[in-house]
């Protein structure tokens, strides 16, 4: 049975029907399926040709593959970067640590204060970020017509990893923090 005799056989198609509520989409779709029986068609319902899209696009093709090394080496620059800010600072105040050190604070009172700088790092990092890529999306989205938007979830997952990244690095700067001995200070 030809639908459209004017298409040749490697235009890809999509049908799209709409099914009476309250039917099952799934079941559906194994219906037409089993009627159809061949392997020349791919029969799906729109949320798994959305999934499969999206794999598509972020693990096959040259551009999600790019952007997906792109975000890692964002990722490995950033902790590098945060690491050489909070390293520094250990540094610049390795005599006063030593001295709280020497007064009996233990490990959990310099956690405490590396972390606390790693959540402001991270804090003023995301904001001006954030506020570009919405700047970003909205003149992308101007100049292609595509419909591209930050979502709530999307900004809360990499605020999420900023936090990560950060915390990673101040206990790898942390670890300076421990051999330093008040008696080799002063």
């Amino acid at each position: 049975m030809q639908l459209s005799p004017k298409r040749f056989s490697g235009a890809p198609n999509h049908i799209l029907l709409k099914i009476d509520p309250g039917l099952d989409v799934d079941v559906v779709v194994e219906n037409i399926r089993n009627e159809l029986n061949t392997d020349s068609l791919k029969i799906r319902s729109f949320s798994d040709a959305i999934e499969q899209d999206v794999k598509y696009q972020t693990t096959v093709r040259p551009t999600g593959l790019i952007f997906g090394f792109g975000v890692a080496i964002g990722i490995v620059v950033g902790i590098v970067i945060v690491y050489q800010i909070l390293s520094t600072d250990v540094a610049d105040h390795l005599r006063e640590y030593a001295t709280f050190k020497a007064m009996g604070y233990g490990r959990t009172y310099f956690r405490s204060i590396i972390l606390e700088e790693t959540i402001i790092l991270a804090v003023v990092g995301f904001v001006p970020a954030l506020v570009m890529a919405l700047l970003i999306y909205y003149v992308m989205a101007g100049a292609t017509g595509l419909p591209i938007a930050m979502s709530v979830q999307r900004a809360t997952m990499v605020f999420l990893g900023t936090v990560g990244s950060c915390v990673l690095s101040g206990m790898i700067a942390l670890r300076k923090l421990a051999n330093a001995d008040p008696a080799d200070l002063f």
